[in-house]
């Protein structure tokens, strides 16, 4: 699909240590409780010791940094797949209070590294002037999930308007599949790197670790994120590639291997640098 988004200012950042929120000991005992009865019909137990991070402290940070207070802004997603050090708080309503415009906010989870493409979706797909995408990970949970966790604490904020300005960059596509298995991920990938335009001298390319193995065409640059942040990955590297002057037009790639969904994104610049 098409959208009329454009990329206007992107922030990261990396978050050592755990929630600073976790220091009152009556919220990490509620935590505690939450968490415990969440995991016990699984015969899991809670570490108490071990301590996380809070999606809430991380993106309003970010949203400090981004976000001037003459910008409100109208529609904000908040886009995980591990929950944070606080599961039992709407942080999605808590980061509208924090946000200039007190926007319409909600949160995306349980789609992996698609959350934030769907995100993004859902932004084109509606008239908001102004569009604050948060897509945050972190690293610690008080129990084994059986499943790898993040490396790190890192959170992505994208500012997006409903046109162009100086220096951004407009969504040119966003393409989602669901149900692509593991045979069929390569050949759908580089045949729809191909329909996006990869393989011409002026666009780079982004690909998340799953797709490690696929090889665009021949053309621009090629960036393969490492792997160990696979919510953050492709989102963290994308505006190192948007301000590439020789290649400067990016198509992003992700796929998640357990839920089977390939994403795609492609961006060109607005202003300056075509």
């Amino acid at each position: 699909m098409g959208t009329d988004l454009h990329l206007i200012r992107a922030a990261r950042r990396e978050f050592t240590g755990p929630a600073a929120l976790l220091d009152d000991p009556v919220l990490r005992e509620r935590a505690g409780e939450y968490l415990t009865d969440l995991v016990r019909p699984y015969d899991l137990r809670v570490d108490a010791a071990a301590r996380g991070q809070s999606y809430g402290e991380m993106a309003a940070e970010l949203i400090g940094a981004l976000v001037p207070e003459d910008e409100p802004v109208d529609l904000l997603v908040l886009a995980f797949a591990v929950h944070d050090a606080l599961p039992g708080r709407a942080t999605a309503a808590y980061l509208s209070h924090v946000c200039p415009g007190t926007p319409m906010s909600f949160a995306l989870c349980d789609q992996g590294s698609a959350a934030a493409f769907t995100g993004l979706r859902i932004a084109g797909a509606h008239a908001y002037r102004r569009a604050l995408l948060l897509v945050v990970e972190q690293s610690v949970l008080p129990y084994d999930p059986g499943v790898a966790v993040p490396d790190r604490h890192r959170a992505v904020a994208l500012l997006l308007g409903d046109g162009p300005a100086d220096d951004s960059a407009r969504v040119t596509s966003l393409r989602q599949h669901a149900d692509v298995g593991p045979d069929d991920v390569a050949a759908l990938a580089t045949a729809e790197l191909r329909a996006l335009g990869a393989g011409r001298a002026d666009v780079s390319v982004v690909l998340g670790p799953a797709l490690a193995g696929v090889r665009p065409p021949p053309g621009g640059p090629v960036t393969v994120v490492p792997p160990g942040q696979p919510s953050t990955g492709v989102w963290w590297a994308l505006p190192d590639r948007l301000g590439d002057a020789v290649a400067p037009r990016v198509v992003a790639a992700d796929y998640d291997p357990d839920l089977r969904y390939l994403c795609l994104l492609a961006t060109e610049p607005d202003r300056g640098r075509d």
